[in-house]
C-alpha cells in the first residue's frame, strides 16, 4: 500500500527541494552543478502536468474494497476513485489488520486475502528496480 497514498505535487517539490537545497550548494561550479539545474529546471516543469492515471486508479481502489471486504469491513457508504477515498479507506484496512495480529495468530483467509492483495500491489506499485530486491 505504497505509490498511491502519495500526493505527487508534494513529492517532486520534495525532490526539488532536497536537490535544491542540500545537493547543489555542496557541487563546485562545473558541469556537475549545470546538469543539476537542468534536472531540476524539467522537475519544476513536470510537477504541473502530473495527473493521475484515473484508469488505474479506479482499479486499486477497487482491489482495496475488495481486501476491506475479506477483512469483513461494511462496504464503503461513498465508494469513489479518488485518492482521498483510497487513503482512508486503506487506513481502515490497515487498522482491522492491526487488530487481527494484534489479537493472536489471525485467520488463514485474512493471511491469504492480504497475501493475494499484497502480491498485486508490489507488482502495481513498487518499481521494478525495488522488486529485485524483494524476496521471492
Amino acid at each position: 500500500m505504497t505509490v498511491y497514498s502519495t500526493d505527487l505535487t508534494k513529492l517532486l517539490g520534495t525532490i526539488t527541494d532536497t536537490l535544491g537545497r542540500r545537493v547543489a550548494p555542496a557541487l563546485d561550479e562545473g558541469p556537475a552543478r549545470l546538469e543539476l539545474a537542468g534536472v531540476l529546471e524539467q522537475l519544476d516543469n513536470l510537477a504541473q502536468r502530473l495527473a493521475w492515471d484515473q484508469a488505474r486508479l479506479g482499479q486499486v481502489c477497487e482491489r482495496t474494497q475488495e481486501l476491506a471486504g475479506k477483512l469483513g469491513l461494511a462496504p464503503d457508504p461513498a465508494p469513489a476513485a479518488d485518492v482521498d477515498t483510497l487513503r482512508r479507506r486503506r487506513r481502515e484496512v490497515s487498522e482491522s489488520l492491526r487488530a487481527a495480529y494484534h489479537g493472536g495468530t489471525p485467520d488463514e483467509s485474512l493471511v491469504e486475502a492480504v497475501l493475494e492483495f499484497s502480491e498485486q500491489d508490489v507488482q502495481e506499485q513498487i518499481s521494478i528496480a525495488l522488486r529485485a530486491g524483494l524476496p521471492g
